[in-house]
């Protein structure tokens, strides 16, 4: 008896008889690893056929252990195959080839995706049938972008439409951290871009027909269902919310029910994302559990299977309602999963249909594992399903209504924390930062958010209805979404709300998933995991050797590519960091939140000694994502009656010493001794010698340097002619760095006459950002993205 009830015993562990989520690791761990094989796809199929057939060989011996490995080795191979495929390997005529060409094409395709309308511009994904291009017609395949600068209506999904323009390959990242809008769209499947001024340069060549016989006719039920039926519902309540609620309200609720977040106020945004609630903007697996839950309980009277039919339908029209957003759609077909598991077994496992779900999803779309929202939906699936059965029993004994409320908020409290621990490492990954005030302004926000989606939905048939039924049901709206700020401000507002953090990279993460299950089976059942202790293992073998790698840290000088900005920080060995910043708009400085503090996150930099600028006003907001000791405008280091001197007739310098390593420099006027604020310059102190930060010199003072320089910055007017030249050649920097102006920027290559500093001219608008790193005499130069030279 005790041996019948041994063998009879079943395995234990995270995946133990859930062979689909085994499979999806190890189709998911392949396909990260595309990322960096050699693209080989041939030979890895071949490999994959051939270590399939070894399986099967094995099998019929009864090597079931040897069997199994190589199957697996197949699925990781098969994975890599398919990156590979989706990215690269495209036949000649493809798009991703002819828009690295580039240049002027007529272009015949089909919109095979909803019109992306906003307020002063719209988007059209477009597949290629054909194109013109070089005065040849060829047979094309992929897909473009089509950017109009202007909001149009005219066009619907399914339109085949005809356009010229100038084709283009989407640009990378062009900074360390930074936005890469090229991996964006390729991520989508979009290898080409078009920019248009007016809809009216694009021609319709087939207008789908309107009479209800021609739709049975010649529609497709996808044209009719997205056309006729989803378009229509998602317009009218857009347009609803903007007439019967105030514009912010009207945004906010759009964001919670279509995920539109492109109207939310920026203050408003902010306070999402510090109070770890943003993510409520992004429908995801909530809102669908929330469409399920409410439909279920309107049919409870109706028979099981007409249930789970009206269910499925449900989550049909809700995620083709949100534009098939690549969260949304992995909680659609998870609940779609769930729905169909639990009609055939009451006792599904949840865990397994994830995997399931999660191997579904990436068959079809592989790069959406790259997807920061697809990560986020699915970390947050993953916590609830495996820590909140051991955060909440179920007690199936009868309580009263008072201990049944207490019950439900714990169980709310225990679904908020458990989704809120596995996705912090990804938080961090990609919006560095740590909202600790999230595990607590998720409790009440994610029953707003319900009870919102829910009466957003519902507001639909009061807008049909009339403009009265409207304004009555918007009543009740208009009070719960005033809620939202005063509630989001509190959580603000508490110590430590929200940290700014380095993002931890793929070994941390590893390791912090690591712990926390080998932590938590330890606490809940007292079981110890070997093959969790073994990935551990591995992910601190990794984390020391990547570190080590970086080798020691040495001071160093970055010039960051922040567009037509001027940026550029100085980091030393005690610690300190300055950075100079000079704004070339008007209203406010959006290269900071684009480039600037993605690359200061990236590499780290949470604290800034100085930051020496040309407009403190417009600089003054990113104090409040990264510490800083001082901002000081140029001209105030010259505003003191004691460092004004006297001159007659003549432009001289003035020399302010700010610390011991680096000094101000400013030019001042003839007759009145007032300060230039365009001829000022800093001297840089370094280990191997002088770096002289000019950038803020016209050409006129730049002939009055009389200093050489390891490093030379000047800016983009400095033309290399007449005395310029001369200085130049009299005292040669070893490195030239050309930055960025309010005029405007030429092409660095107009600049030929410096024969003589071949291989020694930097500009980061050409290379993209670059770093200097000073190791006892010596410069090292590092590129710090891929050249696009």
């Amino acid at each position: 008896m005790p041996q019948k009830l041994l063998t009879d015993k079943k395995p234990t562990g995270l995946l133990a008889g859930r062979p689909a989520l085994k499979i999806c690791l190890v189709y998911a761990m392949g396909i990260v690893a595309g990322n960096y094989l050699p693209a080989i796809p041939v030979i890895i199929l071949f490999s994959t056929i051939t270590a399939v057939a070894a399986a099967c060989i094995l099998h019929s011996y009864r090597k079931s252990q040897l069997a199994s490995m190589l199957v697996y080795l197949s699925l990781f191979m098969v994975g890599s195959a398919q990156y590979m495929i989706a990215v690269s390997g495209f036949p000649p005529a493809h798009i991703a080839n002819i828009a690295q060409g580039g240049g002027n094409a007529a272009i015949t395709g089909m919109i095979v995706e909803e019109p992306d309308i906003r307020t002063d511009r719209t988007y059209l994904t477009v597949a290629v049938d054909s194109l013109t291009w070089r005065n040849r017609d060829i047979k094309s395949s992929g897909r473009v972008l089509v950017k109009i600068k202007e909001p149009s209506k005219e066009f619907s999904f399914k339109d085949r439409i005809r356009f010229s323009g100038y084709l283009f390959a989407p640009g990378g990242s062009r900074i360390p951290g930074g936005f890469d809008f090229a991996r964006y769209l390729n991520y989508r499947e979009i290898f080409g871009m078009v920019v248009l001024s007016r809809g009216d340069d694009i021609e319709i060549t087939r207008k789908p027909p309107s009479s209800w016989w021609s739709l049975l006719k010649f529609w497709s039920l996808d044209e009719f269902f997205i056309n006729d039926m989803v378009a229509p519902a998602r317009r009218i309540l857009l347009e609803g919310y903007e007439k019967y609620l105030p514009s912010e309200y009207a945004s906010l609720l759009a964001g919670f029910i279509l995920g539109e977040k492109r109207n939310i106020p920026e203050a408003a945004a902010k306070l999402f994302r510090d109070t770890g609630t943003f993510h409520l903007m992004a429908v995801s697996g909530s809102n669908v559990g929330v469409i399920v839950a409410f439909v279920l309980f309107l049919l409870r009277p109706v028979n099981r299977r007409w249930r789970i039919i009206a269910v499925l339908l449900a989550i049909i029209f809700f995620s083709f309602l949100t534009r098939n957003e690549p969260s949304v759609v992995r909680a659609s077909i998870m609940a779609s999963i769930v729905m169909l598991g639990f009609y055939r077994q009451r006792n599904a496992d949840s865990a397994g249909l994830l995997g399931f779900a999660c191997l579904i999803i990436l068959v079809f779309k592989p790069l959406w594992l790259f997807n920061a929202g697809f990560q986020l939906s699915v970390a947050a699936c993953a916590g609830i399903i495996y820590f909140f059965p051991l955060f909440y029993k179920q007690d199936d004994r009868k309580n009263s209504l008072w201990l049944k409320g207490v019950r439900g908020l714990y169980a709310v409290i225990a679904t908020t924390i458990s989704a809120q621990i596995m996705v912090l490492p990804i938080t961090a990954q990609y919006f560095n930062r740590l909202p600790l005030a999230g595990v607590l302004a998720n409790i009440p926000m994610i029953g707003l958010a319900g009870i919102l989606t829910i009466g957003g939905l519902i507001f639909l048939p009061f807008i049909i209805i009339g403009e009265t039924t409207a304004m009555i049901f918007a009543l009740p709206l208009k009070l719960l979404i005033s809620v939202i700020s005063p509630l989001l401000n509190f959580f603000a507002g508490l110590p430590a709300a929200v940290i700014t953090v380095e993002p931890p990279g793929i070994w941390k993460i590893a390791v912090f998933y690591s712990v926390l299950y080998i932590v938590s089976e330890y606490i809940f059942t007292k079981r110890f995991s070997i093959k969790t202790t073994i990935i551990l293992l591995t992910a601190l073998c990794g984390l020391v050797w990547t570190s080590y790698l970086k080798g020691p840290q040495t001071e160093s000088l970055t010039f960051i590519d922040c567009g037509p900005d001027r940026a550029i920080l100085f980091s030393s060995n005690d610690g300190n960091n300055y950075l100079w910043y000079d704004c070339h708009e008007d209203d406010r400085c959006r290269q900071i939140e684009l480039s600037l503090l993605r690359y200061l996150c990236k590499a780290g930099v949470n604290y800034i000694d100085t930051i020496f600028t040309n407009n403190k006003t417009l600089v003054r907001p990113l104090s409040s994502d990264i510490e800083v000791m001082a901002i000081i405008e140029h001209r105030e280091l010259f505003n003191n009656e004691k460092n004004r001197t006297k001159g007659i007739n003549q432009y001289y310098p003035l020399e302010t010493i700010l610390n011991k390593r680096v000094k101000f420099v400013c030019y001042k006027s003839d007759n009145n001794s007032e300060p230039l604020y365009d001829g000022y310059y800093y001297k840089l102190e370094t280990i191997g010698g002088l770096c002289i930060l000019a950038g803020g010199l016209s050409p006129y003072y730049v002939r009055r340097l009389k200093e050489s320089a390891f490093i030379l910055e000047i800016p983009w007017s400095v033309q290399p002619y007449g005395a310029i030249f001369e200085m130049l050649k009299a005292y040669p920097p070893a490195l030239l760095v050309f930055s960025p102006e309010k005029g405007g920027i030429p092409s660095i290559r107009s600049k030929e006459m410096l024969t003589y500093m071949k291989n020694r001219t930097w500009a980061a608008s050409i290379n993209g950002s670059f770093r200097f790193r000073f190791e006892k005499s010596r410069i090292i130069a590092d590129y710090m993205i891929e050249s696009s030279e």
